[in-house]
């Protein structure tokens, strides 16, 4: 059950990366897909950047696995803080 959310949550983010890779000239589409640029820009400062097809693959791949961790994280963050709370309101009466 949990490879299932996983995999929505990486298939979305993928198609959310696409989307902002192709609408680079809004603010919510360069925020996306910032964790790409910034992986970009450090492989072309060690002359290992990717050109064509592999810059698309290298700005969206890296991004959408960003958001993918920073959306488990965040959910895994969540439910620690729930079940802490819930924990100890029923420990006090």
């Amino acid at each position: 059950m949990a490879y299932r959310r996983v995999t929505l949550i990486l298939l979305s983010s993928i198609a959310a990366s696409a989307i902002a890779f192709n609408h680079s000239n809004s603010l919510v589409g360069i925020l996306i897909i910032a964790p790409g640029y910034l992986v970009q820009a450090w492989l072309f400062e060690r002359h290992w950047a990717l050109g064509g097809p592999g810059y698309a693959v290298t700005m969206i791949g890296v991004s959408a696995l960003f958001w993918t961790a920073m959306a488990i994280v965040l959910a895994r963050a969540t439910i620690a803080i729930v079940r802490r709370f819930r924990f100890s309101a029923s420990r006090n009466p």
